[in-house]
């Protein structure tokens, strides 16, 4: 029997139609979506169909609503066809799909490309259909919002945390989706643009489908499941599950670094061994006893934006078990589920926000002697109105040590893609309290950079800044202040310093009301910018009246922010601050919103006034330097509490 790629690349006929430098991208920016058209762009030679690139159009056959069961069916029949036949099924999360079959494609090969079956027509293109290249730091997405709020995941986070603990899991995939509108004119100028920021292996677009995900343009780096001839016939089916990810670096020893880090996490080879496990268990249900084996183990494989660890785990399909029962075994993916599987689709089902559609779903291509799919993660699904409607999905893998500030900045970084990577419209700010070379909250800083504009290469450039302050003596001291700017122009700038902060003050500080015209501009997220103008006016005001610090209000008397710090009131036990806009978004705020969820106590944003102050039980100040601090003779046991959680972090 011919190996699986050379059976199917025997149907290639005719004249090379193409050079092999035409990219498919290029060729689906000629195809409307009224054709149907399906796009096969591996990045490499491990990806789709052993890395060959296929553009196919004009399906004979088109259905939607299909069962995963009954699509099984489909693609196994063009798995054992002797003539050019080629069936796609979208397989969305709950098992629903959309079946495109066509009788032939067009194939590059290292030769060039040529027709594979009996395609009636070559496609029309012309060079200048590549059109404008859109530059990697554009949103593709416009007018955006997560169906879930940074708070909302980081406790989504704990809560999962609180299960494993429990014994219900050992570790989930908890996913959120950012939604809005797509800023390109079309799917196909979408893929293009994905492509060019994030090629993956698994690289695809499919367009044209009838039902709610009319198409996708995703850059997976994960296959699903590959199932091709072993030896005697036997059919070999080959799973390679992605966990643990990290950003890339700035340079090659900063790349290196990172691997090795990666590689060696305690936390992600625990993550990743769980879902390596779950695999196997899937596949023993559907492989002979004996035959499943793993290697490699523990890959880490970049992509264009992230490293992300990977292994390959291999078995022989018993002769009696047909396509359905192997994906009804398999489906959906353990890396985008947890362990236990049915468990951990319980959870997520009542944690997520919304339903994930396509995203997490599979998109599978089988061809005569192979069937090949993707993990739809990295993934673009939208609507076929004008202007299109998208969505992007994105998550983390969940276990009892993951970091919920940590797990929620990697939910960013996944995003980029879509989001771009920018650098923030107005100087960003970002002060930092060291303790003994440690940033606690690192991770806050730079989801709050993320939120204001600051895309994978300008938050790089702020990881390495502060590694290089780190080196310096004065941060092995219990305190130092780190003041990091990141700036339009995607540069970064990086002071270190043993200035004690505002909030250090004997007795704790005094406030005083200073009224302001109007509330500040604030940049995207409510970010902190750089320009401290409006509030050191206001600072400069409160101490020239003797007081320490200012509390900023408008002209109807509401309470708008602190001059360096959140405002926190305590009423009834319960914990009020300002909403932010107009208030900073401070990074030490997140983290009380995050540890009162955790331990019960009440946190609300509130529109606030000068007489909910005087009539507060407590009244207290947190920013990231000087953490928790009471006004002078306004504390009391919840501020005494939370002082003692913050400060435990930079012990």
């Amino acid at each position: 029997m011919l190996p699986a790629r050379d059976l199917w690349m025997s149907h290639t006929t005719g004249e090379r139609l193409w050079p092999v430098s035409l990219t498919p991208e290029t060729l689906a920016l000629a195809l409307p979506a009224e054709r149907c058209p399906l796009v096969l762009s591996p990045s490499s030679e491990r990806g789709w169909l052993g890395g060959s690139a296929v553009v196919a159009v004009d399906p004979f056959e088109l259905r939607h609503g299909v069962t995963l069961a009954e699509a099984a069916k489909t693609l196994e029949a063009a798995y054992e066809a002797e003539s050019a036949v080629l069936t796609a099924v979208l397989a969305t999360y709950d098992g629903t799909c959309s079946v495109a079959s066509y009788s032939g494609a067009f194939v590059r090969s290292d030769s060039g490309w040529r027709r594979w079956g009996p395609v009636a027509e070559a496609l029309v293109f012309s060079a200048n259909q590549t059109g404008q290249a859109l530059d990697c730091a554009t949103p593709l997405l416009v007018r955006t919002e997560w169906d879930l709020s940074g708070r909302e995941y980081r406790t989504a986070v704990a809560e999962v945390r609180e299960r494993i603990a429990s014994g219900d899991v050992y570790v989930l995939n908890l996913t959120a989706r950012l939604s809005g509108e797509l800023a390109v004119e079309s799917p196909a100028r979408a893929f293009v643009a994905l492509s060019s920021r994030a090629a993956g292996e698994m690289t695809a677009h499919l367009a044209g489908l009838p039902g709610e995900t009319p198409w996708i343009a995703s850059v997976s780096p994960e296959r699903f499941v590959r199932v091709s001839a072993g030896e005697e016939g036997a059919r070999v089916a080959e799973v390679c599950p992605i966990k643990g990810t990290r950003p890339r670096g700035l340079s090659p020893q900063g790349e290196a670094a990172i691997i090795i880090e990666l590689a060696g996490d305690p936390k992600e080879r625990a993550e990743h061994i769980m879902v390596v496990d779950l695999e196997r268990n899937d596949l023993g249900v559907a492989c002979v006893p004996g035959t499943i084996h793993v290697d490699p183990l523990y890959e880490v494989v970049p992509t264009p934006y992230c490293h992300q660890m990977v292994s390959t785990v291999r078995g022989t399909v018993r002769r009696e078990v047909d396509f359905a029962t192997l994906l009804s075994a398999l489906f959906p993916c353990g890396s985008v589920t947890g362990a236990p599987k049915r468990a951990a689709m319980r959870i997520i089902s009542e944690l997520e926000a919304s339903a994930r559609r396509a995203y997490c779903g599979a998109l599978l291509v089988a061809v005569p002697g192979e069937l090949d799919s993707s993990v739809l993660i990295r993934t673009l699904e939208g609507s076929a109105e004008k202007p299109a409607q998208a969505t992007w999905g994105t998550g983390c893998g969940i276990t009892h040590d993951s970091d919920p500030a940590a797990e929620y900045l990697e939910l960013l970084l996944k995003a980029s893609p879509a989001t771009g990577d920018g650098a923030p419209s107005v100087a960003l700010r970002e002060t930092m309290r060291v303790s003994s070379r440690r940033v606690p909250l690192l991770d806050r800083h730079l989801a709050r950079l993320a939120g204001g504009g600051a895309g994978p290469t300008v938050l790089a450039r702020v990881r390495a800044a502060v590694a290089a302050q780190l080196d310096r003596p004065e941060a092995a001291l219990p305190y130092a202040r780190l003041g990091i700017t990141a700036t339009p122009d995607g540069e970064v700038a990086a002071g270190l310093t043993t200035e004690e902060s505002s909030l250090a003050v004997e007795g704790g500080p005094r406030i005083a009301l200073v009224e302001v015209a109007q509330a500040p501009v604030l940049p995207e997220c409510a970010a902190k910018p750089a320009s401290r103008r409006y509030w050191d006016r206001a600072h400069r005001v409160a101490r020239a009246r003797g007081a320490d610090q200012a509390i900023l209000v408008g002209p109807d008397g509401r309470i708008i922010d602190g001059s360096t710090a959140t405002v926190w009131l305590v009423v009834d036990g319960a914990l009020r601050t300002p909403p932010a806009p107009p208030a900073v978004a401070g990074v030490a705020r997140s983290l009380i919103f995050d540890l009162a969820a955790q331990h019960g106590l009440e946190a609300t944003e509130a529109n606030l006034d000068s007489r909910d102050l005087e009539l507060a039980d407590e009244v207290f100040l947190s920013n990231a330097v000087g953490l928790v601090v009471p006004v002078r003779n306004r504390g009391g046991i919840v501020c005494a509490t939370l002082t003692r959680l913050v400060a435990d972090l930079f012990v």
